[in-house]
């Protein structure tokens, strides 16, 4: 083999890198090299694609001293496999430099150093670079588009130019070139662009296991878990491969669902085939047996993983906190710490919303240790989550010491604070403080945040200040009102005494939403005991639904009307739909 001549060298090389053997290649390159022979420009051209493929700028460059050595600096092959090796391992200056000193450019030349800013996403960059490879004359092919989709992330103007070449593509003829779709399909995708994202597959002809899995994360982000299992069973007809990223969308779909039965299939199937030890997914499958209610099979499953990654330990964290299991949580955090792997930032957000749920400060203390010691001290989404940890614990004066520290301001920060002084009854300083938020002209309120301000009004019944927030949170910011805040004006209207406007405004609320704000205002009804008169309860009022609380208030009302045959019906309910009164409880931390 030593004697080989160069032609069959070139022919082995080129195999082993097309076949994707690239380590091969290179060694193929060595025992070249060492039978006495020296390659030649199709010989370097497969090396340095061989070295790009493996990220070896070392063995590239060692590669690039051999080109330039025998001199054939100037193919424009090698030229082109040295840019695109360079742009690969991210040396972009190396790549630049490269491509200015190319004597004559190719396609593909340019496609490389298109390909290596949108690699590093320096998207404008590689569109100066694709209208100066047009007005040079070159046609752009699908390669070039497929790059420039590829760069497209982070911006609403990135959008737009990944649109731009969707309309492009689809003008030269490429919209049946699978790579390209496939890019626009995880364009669409990346942006939430769900919607568009499943017109385009539908008109796809070819499909690959990447279109698949591509929608299949789209469906999973809209939250259409339904169809992501009807996605699932479709990619097994299709005997398409499944992969890891595949089984993950498909038990965070299980997960939102919260069906036992079908997250047990999902784990089943994820079993037999292999992919339950993967740290990724086994940290999804106990995420999703905890949301699905069954914590002990999550535990269980964490307990037979072996080599159990910070990702494992924070799901099951976080699934002790789901299933208002918060002591048992901070059992395992510490359990964790004691085997000396180190947490991460969610792990840290996670406990810090255990301590919340139970109101401990004596353990968000020892917490608190732990973000000093591994450096999260100066993480703005930790010292969020430690604002809303210190509001939830009644100690006002920390939080708003934490927040006042802050260098820089969020979206979530301001609405942490908000909602602390919304949860202490402090709902004018909650007001000012929101209409402080919104000189900061970049940050957008959004419905948690007028979530949270309605709550700060109803709790200081001001009437007409949580009236005007409503109002301009549909009009001045389009925010379409969920049921959180249609409750907060319903119980602000009913608290202050306008029990017929509230009324009325019940009956504007669309009729879905409707059953489940009957709470907040039966509650105002019962202080009036009965002040009203008779005729406030008739039956109008369709409110024998779900709800335990619902029907021990009416209950109360009929009697203090005197309609003691209604009250005995709707106690009587309670018993025939097998609804269950929880009895109230309150904690107290007992310091030693």
């Amino acid at each position: 083999m030593q004697f080989a001549p160069r032609r069959k060298w070139n022919l082995l090389i080129e195999s082993s890198t097309k076949d994707g053997f690239f380590l091969e290649s290179l060694d193929l390159y060595s025992s070249l090299l060492k039978s006495g022979c020296h390659g030649d420009h199709l010989t370097f051209t497969f090396v340095v694609k061989a070295c790009a493929q493996l990220a070896s700028l070392w063995s590239g460059r060692k590669v690039q001293s051999h080109v330039i050595l025998l001199g054939f600096q100037s193919d424009v092959f090698v030229q082109t496999s040295l840019l695109d090796m360079y742009s690969k391992c991210s040396f972009l200056s190396e790549a630049r430099q490269m491509f200015d000193e190319m004597p004559s450019k190719s396609v593909v030349s340019w496609n490389s150093m298109i390909s290596a800013y949108a690699k590093e996403f320096q998207i404008d960059e590689s569109f100066r670079h694709f209208n100066e490879m047009r007005s040079c004359c070159f046609i752009p092919s699908s390669s070039t588009c497929v790059s420039l989709v590829s760069g497209c992330s982070g911006s609403t103007s990135a959008l737009q130019q990944g649109k731009s070449v969707h309309c492009f593509g689809t003008k030269l003829g490429f919209h049946s070139d699978l790579r390209l779709s496939n890019s626009i399909l995880g364009m669409y995708v990346r942006f939430n662009l769900i919607h568009d994202a499943i017109s385009l597959f539908d008109s796809m002809k070819e499909r690959s296991a990447i279109t698949y899995t591509t929608i299949f994360g789209g469906y999973a982000k809209l939250g259409d878990c339904f169809m992501v299992l009807n996605l699932f069973n479709q990619i097994r007809l299709k005997q398409i491969g499944l992969d890891a990223i595949v089984f993950v969308n498909l038990i965070s779909s299980c997960a939102l669902l919260g069906r036992l039965l079908i997250a047990s299939s999902v784990l089943s199937l994820l079993i037999r085939n292999g992919f339950d030890c993967k740290p990724n997914v086994a940290a999804a499958v106990v995420n999703m047996l905890a949301k699905c209610g069954d914590i002990f099979s999550a535990r269980k499953f964490f307990d037979s993983v072996t080599n159990k990654d910070v990702l494992l330990w924070t799901s099951m964290i976080g699934g002790y906190v789901h299933a208002d299991l918060s002591r048992t949580a901070l059992d395992l955090f510490e359990d964790m710490i004691s085997t000396d792997l180190p947490p991460n930032k969610i792990t840290i957000i996670t406990i810090l919303s255990a301590c919340a749920a139970i109101g401990s400060l004596s353990a968000a203390e020892q917490i608190i240790e732990h973000i000093d010691a591994y450096g999260f001290q100066s993480d703005l989404q930790t010292q969020t989550s430690l604002i809303h940890m210190y509001c939830k614990c009644g100690s006002l004066e920390r939080a708003e010491e934490i927040f006042n520290a802050l260098s820089r301001k969020d979206l979530a920060a301001w609405s942490s604070m908000i909602n602390c002084y919304a949860f202490n009854g402090k709902g004018e300083e909650s007001l000012a403080l929101f209409k402080e938020m919104l000189k900061d002209k970049s940050i957008k309120p959004d419905a948690v945040v007028f979530t949270d301000v309605l709550s700060a009004c109803n709790h200081c019944g001001l009437v007409k200040e949580g009236l005007k927030c409503f109002t301009s949170m549909q009009l001045q910011y389009g925010i379409e009102p969920s049921k959180e805040h249609y409750s907060c004006m319903v119980d602000l209207l009913s608290r202050a005494g306008y029990i017929d406007s509230s009324l009325e405004f019940i009956g504007q609320v669309p009729v879905q939403l409707r059953s489940q704000l009957w709470s907040p205002f039966l509650s105002a009804l019962r202080a009036c005991n009965g002040a009203l008169g008779e005729n406030i309860l008739p039956s109008k009022w369709e409110v024998e639904g779900e709800s335990t609380g619902n029907h021990v208030l009416l209950a109360g009302i009929s009697a203090s009307l005197g309609k003691w045959k209604d009250a005995r019906d709707f106690r009587m309910s309670i018993d025939k739909r097998g609804l269950r009164k929880e009895a109230g409880w309150s904690r107290t931390e007992l310091y030693s």
